[in-house]
């Protein structure tokens, strides 16, 4: 069975392919690497799990697929200012600066901006993807989902 790390790392990955959906992935991390992109996304994801459950740290850090405890304390104390139990105690929001803008979108997706064609106007717009759930869908959007 694979986790929702595993599902996020195979999306990144494709950021490789020479079609649409590469170009879209590509454009989303801009500004950052394919690692820190798949870290910080998995590091946001377990801060409003954090925030939002009542599961164990330890057992959100494994399902996040950090290496260790130690690992997980250390990237979340530098990336949000505090350990995960001070956090969890007086939660802010789990969004960690991104130059391509692209965060968490809870439950289980991210939230990719549009695509501009030439002429400025979007051809592909603002779409939700369930990354880490494995079902990854392109679904077209108005606005966030649950809008």
């Amino acid at each position: 069975m694979s986790t929702p790390a595993q599902h996020l790392s195979a999306f990144v990955d494709r950021a490789g392919d020479d079609d649409e959906t590469g170009a879209r992935i590509r454009r989303a991390m801009a500004g950052e690497s394919a690692p820190r992109f798949r870290d910080r996304l998995l590091l946001e994801r377990a801060a409003w799990l954090a925030r939002s459950t009542d599961r164990t740290l330890q057992d959100i850090a494994d399902d996040c697929g950090f290496r260790g405890y130690d690992v997980f304390v250390r990237a979340f104390r530098r990336e949000l200012g505090a350990s995960p139990s001070a956090w969890r105690a007086e939660p802010t929001s789990w969004e960690i600066d991104a130059p391509g803008d692209v965060h968490v979108h809870p439950p289980d997706g991210i939230v990719l901006p549009a695509w501009a064609s030439y002429d400025d106007t979007p051809s592909i717009g603002v779409s939700y993807v369930a990354v880490f759930s494995g079902d990854e869908r392109f679904v077209p959007l108005d606005g966030p989902p649950g809008t």
